[in-house]
């Protein structure tokens, strides 16, 4: 089977691949042992490289139907993911790009993540690019059911810039490379677009566009480290707004605007944000 059939077996059939890609991956090479944890497990997987010739690594999630785990900003009871590469050797530095998530309705309120199994890509810089990389993964993550509980996993892999990653596991990492928001500009002339934004007494107020006939639009807001920001709340004028928390704001907010397939990221700065009414 080529990898573009096996690319749409990911994206047509994620229950059948479920089903029989603990065997497929079992056989491949550049895979961690799972960290299992109650109804979650998780490993790190190798994905070989990005174009710009850094190392390309993947967190996998795998959560048993009813469970979920958070995004970035998981709202006002989740716990968001802490990775903590630290202890890892030949090591610069990560970058994980967070495929676009969804909502779900907490009865009253809403958080933010995700379910059945997530791939988040990671772009690994290595010290001395000649030398391979042992990545060590210190992670910590929220598990929820009913009530949410706080989760650990730790993680190690070798990485090798000469590595070809199983055919299986580089059809998985592109289904989830295309579920990354990409990078827009404010006012993009794209059928999904932000549109407008501005301050008003209540936090911001987001104005987004989303393609006719989408049956999933939905906005959120994540921000950096140890701030953090309210979840988006559509509002009956059709834009959405975005409670600021107390304390000092953060001086940029990435929208990430959401319409079915499609996901767009658009880094907004707070300062001389115009105010609105």
């Amino acid at each position: 089977m080529t990898t573009v059939r096996l690319l749409l077996t990911v994206l047509a059939a994620p229950l059948f691949l479920a089903a029989h890609e603990d065997r497929a991956f079992a056989q491949a090479p550049g895979v961690s042992e799972w960290s299992v944890e109650g109804a979650a497990r998780v490993r790190l997987v190798a994905g070989g490289l990005w174009p710009d010739g850094s190392l390309k690594a993947g967190l996998e999630f795998r959560l048993e139907p009813g469970w979920k785990t958070y995004w970035t900003n998981p709202g006002p009871t989740g716990v968001p993911p802490r990775l903590d590469f630290a202890g890892s050797h030949n090591f610069a530095r990560a970058e994980p790009f967070w495929p676009a998530p969804v909502r779900f309705d907490d009865g009253g309120t809403s958080s933010i993540g995700y379910s059945g199994t997530l791939v988040v890509p990671l772009r690994i810089e290595a010290a001395d690019t000649a030398k391979p990389v042992v990545l060590k993964l210190a992670l910590e993550y929220g598990l929820c059911e009913k009530i949410c509980i706080p989760a650990h996993a730790d993680l190690e892999l070798g990485l090798a810039a000469d590595a070809e990653p199983d055919e299986m596991v580089a059809a998985q990492f592109k289904a989830f490379e295309a579920r990354v928001p990409r990078l827009a500009v404010m006012g993009g002339k794209a059928p999904l677009a932000i549109t407008g934004a501005g301050r008003t007494m209540a936090g911001l107020e987001i104005d987004v566009r989303f393609p006719e006939g989408a049956a999933i639009k939905d906005l959120f807001a994540g921000v950096s480290s140890g701030v953090s920001v309210g979840v988006p709340q559509k509002l009956e004028s059709g834009s959405w707004r975005i409670k600021l928390r107390s304390g000092p704001p953060p001086k940029i907010v990435d929208l990430v605007a959401v319409a079915d397939d499609q996901a767009i990221k658009v880094p907004l700065a707070l300062d001389d944000l115009p105010s609105r009414p």
